[in-house]
This record gives C-alpha cells, structure tokens and sequence, in this order.
C-alpha cells in the first residue's frame, strides 16, 4: 500500500494521530525536498528536526528530491509499495499544494501506482488553503489563489494578474501564494554536465509587494486592480506558535520585518463587518 500523509503546518508535529498511526506501520518512508524544506527551515541544523521527525514515526526518513520522484526513484517507491506499506510525506495537504508543478507530481504518483494495481491511501492535514482564516477573513469569500514567481532580470512573469482583477471585479479575496526555490539546478551546471543546485530561496511579503507594485509600473493601465494604498494581509510561518499576521496598505507592509519564512500574501477585497473588526486587531498603528 502507498500512503500520502500531509504533514500539516508548523513542522513535523502538524501530522494528524490518524497519518501518525499510518506511518508508523510503514515499512519504508519518504519525504519530498520542498516538504523537507518548508518543514525543517532553512536554518539552523536539519539534520536534528529530521531526527526528531524520524523518532516521531519510528523509522528512517528518506529525503527525495522532485526529480527522483519523477524519474527512477518514483519507480522504486513503486516496486516497494507492491509488497510492502510504504509512506511518501508531503507539506500541509497532499493535494493542496501551494505549487501546481508539485501538485503534479503527487498526482502522477497516485496515478502510476493505481495503475499498477497498488492500493493508495491519502491522508490529509491542514494547508495554507484554510490556515489562512487566521487572519479574519471568511473562507468563502476568497476567489481563485495565485502564486508569485521570483523575478529575475530577463523574466518578470505577471500572468497572475489578471486573477486578482477578476477576483477584485468580484469583490473577493485574493490569497497569493509565494515562490520557493527547494532544489533549483542552475542552469550553467546543466550545460556542463555536473548538476550544481542553487541554495534554497523563500520570497518575502516584502519581495512579493515589490513585484506587484513593479506589476503596475509595467503594465502601465489607467484603472490598476490595485494600487499602493490597498488593503493586503501579510502572514508568516501560519500554523507556527510564533506566526506572525499583519494588516495594512502595501505601502506600509512592504517595509515590516515579517521574520522567517514561510510567508504567504492576501490582497484583500470587499470586507464584511465582522471581517473588519477581525483585521482591526492586525492593523499597522503606525
């Protein structure tokens, strides 16, 4: 049997006694780069959090980068799962994943060992999706989420554009979700042959307000969807006993020390009375 545990939010002790139960009958256990990341950090010694995850299940974690999942490896985690109950972690839900690329790759999984006649179990936990009603806002009144790419001298992506104008056109919140280089190969490397990875990168609210008001300036338009004065949410590390939520227009947020990743970004739409008492509490006084 395949297990796909979401790990949840705040570290390795977001998994559910139910996922808990499932591992630690597992025989073999994997976990993801970008969910190793987001789970251990990129400070301090990982190799201590993963000792303590693998203490919390019993067993050896396995670190899989995607393009072993994707490749050879994800055939081996196959082959095993024939015989044997084996687990493959994943961060927040299995199938919430903030990144569509990823979202794939825990599909294909899915797919491949259905195919193959392995029964498949999914677990689930909670993600950013809903840990983001922290901050006031009520779920249902999100419209689609976006996620801000990294930009780069010769890339400045802003297809996610057009998202927030529908979602604002329709009075709705737009949860932006922000990039993250887990194991990036650079791209010189790849010419040469010798695989090198570029080191690990979260975006910042910081960095992803930047963008958006570069976003503007490029696109030049008469009625922007928003401008630097509208109502954004910035939230770090949600799930975390140290998560930080604050409110403001992006011309004050763009300047708060939001701490240690990961970060997330809400540009917010029509608000409820009740939701403005609720941000009332996370309001920049300044």
């Amino acid at each position: 049997m395949l297990y796909i545990v979401g790990l949840g939010l705040g570290g390795e002790r977001g998994i559910t006694v139910r996922g808990l139960d499932a591992v630690r009958r597992c025989a073999r256990i994997y976990m993801e780069a970008r969910t190793a990341l987001l789970t251990f950090g990129v400070d301090g010694d990982p190799s201590s959090r993963l000792t303590k995850l693998e203490n919390l299940c019993g067993n050896a974690v396995t670190v899989a980068g995607r393009e072993i999942v994707e490749g050879e490896g994800g055939d081996q985690i196959l082959r095993e799962a024939t015989g044997a109950d084996i687990a493959f972690l994943v961060v927040g839900h299995p199938f919430g994943s903030d990144e569509p690329s990823c979202k794939a790759t825990y599909t294909d999984l899915v797919v491949q060992a259905k195919e193959l006649g392995i029964v498949v179990k999914v677990i689930d936990s909670a993600s950013v999706l809903n840990a983001v009603g922290a901050c006031g806002l009520e779920l249902h009144r999100y419209g689609e989420a976006i996620t801000i790419p990294f930009f780069t001298e010769t890339c400045k992506r802003d297809h996610f554009y057009q998202t927030i104008v529908n979602n604002r056109w329709l009075g709705l919140h737009t949860l932006c979700l922000l990039d993250i280089y887990a194991k990036e190969p650079i791209s010189e490397s790849l010419i040469r042959g010798n695989k090198v990875y570029e080191p690990p990168r979260f975006m910042t609210v910081n960095t992803a307000i930047s963008q958006l008001l570069e976003v503007l300036e490029m696109r030049g338009e008469p009625e922007p969807a928003y401008d630097e004065d509208s109502l954004c949410i910035g939230l770090a590390r949600l799930g975390s006993d140290d998560e930080k939520i604050v409110a403001g227009p992006m011309r004050k947020l763009v300047d708060v020390d939001f701490g240690p990743p990961p970060h997330c970004l809400v540009v917010v739409g029509e608000t409820t009375q009740v939701e403005k008492g609720m941000l009332q509490f996370y309001m920049i006084r300044s």
